[in-house]
């Protein structure tokens, strides 16, 4: 069985040229020994490939292939053992298809997907990650067999809440010494408000950190906020030498990051704006949700009441790694995928 997860972060590339040509002539490389699901490094992706990954380690899938378009083309295999293809756009994707052939199971991440994932309308099953639903973005759910959703405002009887999966053998708790008061793992875009932590914090003594993001392109005058840049620094030690996370996102949807803080024993503190993942705030357990006026004060009551959450328990009882993939393929069953 052929498995194929996409996430479409930027639009099609808009560009031309023979590509059923190039794919009629290509040679896929050869796949080499593969790491099982807990056995590679914290990293950047773990959330969409973790299902794939998961139905090669059962011996259900054979293939696993992830799509994204950028301009260089490329296809190389990940560590994990999912060949990693970069497509120009849907023609591109179109000829590739006549080529090898659609997949069995199609799990397409963001609305950028949305047109390949009607172009496999009865010639697989389809998965839709909805996400980041604001503006004109909102819309019902539509267009594949079944939804994974960040809100409970949209679930209906083809959906589910959708769970980043996480690392629970790497994204774990320590005793170690804490270096700082808070985390925020985010890069610094529209939506992400690092703005709402530097107005909360200026002039204060909480110390934190910004990672991934460039020092450069904000104002940490008055703060005792330090930043690393993508590789800069390990995303497992920073949890574990945090005393808290926050996330003061508003437009912006159940980023991974957040279930990651929680799953290492954080308690974290939310932007009560943000369009998705309020369900891994629970008050009292895991940890609060605060206005952009009232950040700080938030942040300082958490601070103060942390030993008295128990945010990795509760993400362990709820969203283990295993047990909720197992949730997930038995959803899409239930759908009518069938293998």
């Amino acid at each position: 069985m052929k498995v194929v997860i996409s996430n479409f972060g930027k639009p099609p590339i808009n560009k031309t040229m023979d590509y059923k040509h190039y794919w009629a002539n290509y040679q896929k490389p050869k796949s080499g020994k593969r790491l099982t699901l807990f056995e590679y490094k914290v990293d950047w992706g773990f959330h969409m490939f973790a299902l794939g990954v998961y139905l090669m380690d059962i011996g259900i899938a054979d293939e696993v292939e992830f799509w994204s378009y950028t301009e260089q083309r490329a296809m190389f295999y990940h560590s994990f053992g999912v060949l990693w293809v970069q497509f120009h756009n849907e023609d591109d994707i179109r000829a590739y298809i006549d080529r090898y052939g659609f997949p069995d199971l199609y799990i397409n991440h963001g609305r950028d997907g949305m047109p390949i994932v009607q172009y496999m309308d009865g010639k697989c099953f389809r998965v839709h990650v909805a996400a980041l639903r604001s503006g004109l973005a909102r819309q019902d759910n539509y267009g594949a067999d079944c939804y994974l959703v960040d809100d409970e405002e949209f679930l209906d009887d083809r959906s589910m809440l959708y769970i980043p999966v996480v690392n629970i053998k790497k994204v774990s708790p320590s005793n170690c010494e804490k270096k700082r008061d808070f985390i925020y793992l985010a890069a610094n875009y529209r939506g992400k408000r690092h703005d709402i932590i530097l107005n909360a914090v200026r002039g204060t003594e909480l110390t934190g950190h910004f990672h991934p993001v460039d020092a450069t392109q904000l104002d940490l005058l008055n703060t005792y906020i330090t930043t690393s840049n993508l590789n800069g620094s390990d995303v497992v030690d920073l949890l574990r030498t945090s005393r808290i996370a926050v996330y003061p996102g508003d437009n912006t949807s159940n980023p991974a990051a957040m279930w990651e803080c929680v799953a290492a024993g954080l308690p974290i503190v939310v932007n009560e704006n943000i369009k998705g993942g309020k369900h891994l705030v629970v008050p009292g357990l895991t940890g609060e949700f605060a206005s952009e006026d009232n950040f700080y004060d938030v942040m300082k009551y958490v601070l103060e009441n942390r030993e008295s959450y128990r945010p990795r328990e509760y993400f362990m009882e709820n969203w283990d790694t295993i047990p909720m993939l197992e949730r997930y393929i038995n959803f899409f069953k239930k759908m009518g995928w069938r293998y």
